[in-house]
């Protein structure tokens, strides 16, 4: 099988790529600013003898797309339509990755897929109009929403985990407290599992939308206090009232949610987040260790 991605070097692509090629699929990338500004035609080109393509790239900056909105939608709306165009022109079916954030605030539970989407951010705004874009072009297109996700090489600056730890290192030398939101709740999960789970839906022929998450959720501090106690580092964490962040985005409390539609298809659970953190943190070999040193 061949698989074309967009996004390949990202937290979530790059997990792809590992899967697939250890799968013995032929993996072919994509690089975003190689398909800007061009016509679905011509990437279309580059499809051929594709079996499926992934779009996973996006600008995830949720603070800067509150500022730089042009940016925000060009890079997750114009780009997801052009890709969506290509791919229906070259035959292939889509998987698009979106985000549980485009539920907004409608709900204190967790968020099932026939819950409304209300997006509060730009960037949420332009994930689910990537979404419908993709969808009205193909009846084949899978949508997954997917958050808070962790994994990946400890050098990405987008690995919450590691930065989580060297955070907690140095608070530790200053003899300082870490301190984390304690009202916003997600489902924290595991980059191996969302792949894991989208190449069986693929694998299967499901399209539409799903969820996509571990099992289980936690609020920030909770999320963070686990990390801490899993890297061995001795630091004090402090439930935070959000405000104390000053984000720009004006984020969803609530980003939980819940693989209903895998569950009623009779799919397996996911792993709870805790289990999947602590075989992700325990993986990191010279990252961290029981007695908390390190890097």
């Amino acid at each position: 099988m061949k698989v074309a991605l967009t996004g390949a070097s990202g937290l979530l692509g790059s997990a792809f790529v590992d899967a697939l090629i250890a799968g013995g699929h032929a993996v072919h990338a994509i690089d975003r600013k190689s398909i800007a500004g061009q016509s679905p035609h011509t990437i279309a080109e580059r499809l051929d003898g594709v079996d499926w393509l992934l779009h996973a790239a996006a600008n995830t900056n949720v603070e800067l797309c509150e500022v730089e909105v042009d940016a925000c939608y060009r890079d997750n709306l114009i780009l997801s339509e052009q890709v969506a165009d290509a791919a229906r022109l070259a035959g292939v079916p889509l998987v698009y990755m979106s985000s549980t954030g485009v539920y907004g605030c409608g709900a204190i539970t967790p968020f099932a897929e026939y819950d409304d989407a209300n997006p509060t951010t730009h960037h949420h705004r332009a994930k689910l109009l990537g979404e419908a874009a993709v969808l009205a072009r193909s009846g084949a297109n899978l949508v997954i929403r997917t958050g808070w996700l962790f994994g990946g090489e400890p050098e990405n600056p987008k690995n919450f985990v590691a930065r989580r730890i060297e955070e907690a290192r140095r608070v530790r030398a200053e003899g300082g407290v870490m301190k984390s939101n304690q009202q916003q709740v997600g489902c924290p999960t595991f980059t191996r599992d969302v792949v894991s789970r989208v190449l069986a839906l693929v694998d299967s022929g499901h399209t539409g939308i799903f969820n996509c998450v571990n099992t289980g959720s936690a609020s920030r501090f909770e999320y963070v206090s686990e990390i801490v106690r899993l890297s061995g580092e001795s630091v004090v964490v402090k439930p935070a009232d959000a405000g104390i962040f000053n984000r720009r985005a004006k984020v969803s409390d609530n980003e939980a949610a819940v693989n209903w539609r895998m569950t009623q298809l009779g799919f397996e659970p996911m792993p709870r987040w805790e289990h999947s953190l602590a075989t992700y943190i325990a993986s990191l070999r010279g990252i961290t260790h029981p007695e908390g040193g390190g890097v």
